[in-house]
């Protein structure tokens, strides 16, 4: 799996470069004169680029996050196995005696419990 943090990290950069320009031409477009006003006007084309780079930016990200999903619907399932539940290792039984329960050590009462084992009198 890729590492996406370089691509998501350029589409934060893209959005700050976006609301510096914006900030920029509020700031411009508040002070209220007319000449002011026409420098925030003149702003907004480089308004327009920082927003076209940041779609660009969020359209890359989005197209590596999609290149590195599986595309075979198989790879999304767990493999099934092909061992029987009688064959695996330490296997143990899920219903015992009393007796043999108070045979076992406190480690093997706890493995025994919590692999949902039972005890019968």
């Amino acid at each position: 799996m890729r590492d996406l943090k370089p691509y998501f990290d350029a589409v934060n950069a893209a959005a700050d470069k976006v609301q510096a320009v914006a900030s920029e031409i509020d700031e411009l477009f508040c002070e209220g004169s007319d000449e002011c006003k026409v420098k925030a006007l003149e702003l907004r084309p480089a308004l327009d680029e920082a927003q076209a780079e940041h779609a660009k930016a969020v359209a890359l990200f989005e197209s590596m996050q999609k290149a590195d999903r599986p595309n075979d619907i198989a790879r999304n399932f767990i493999p099934v196995s092909t061992i029987q539940p009688d064959q695996t290792e330490g296997n143990q039984p899920s219903v015992i005696k009393r007796s043999a329960y108070n045979e076992m050590s406190l480690v093997q009462r706890a493995l025994f419990v919590k692999s949902s084992g039972t005890v019968e009198d």
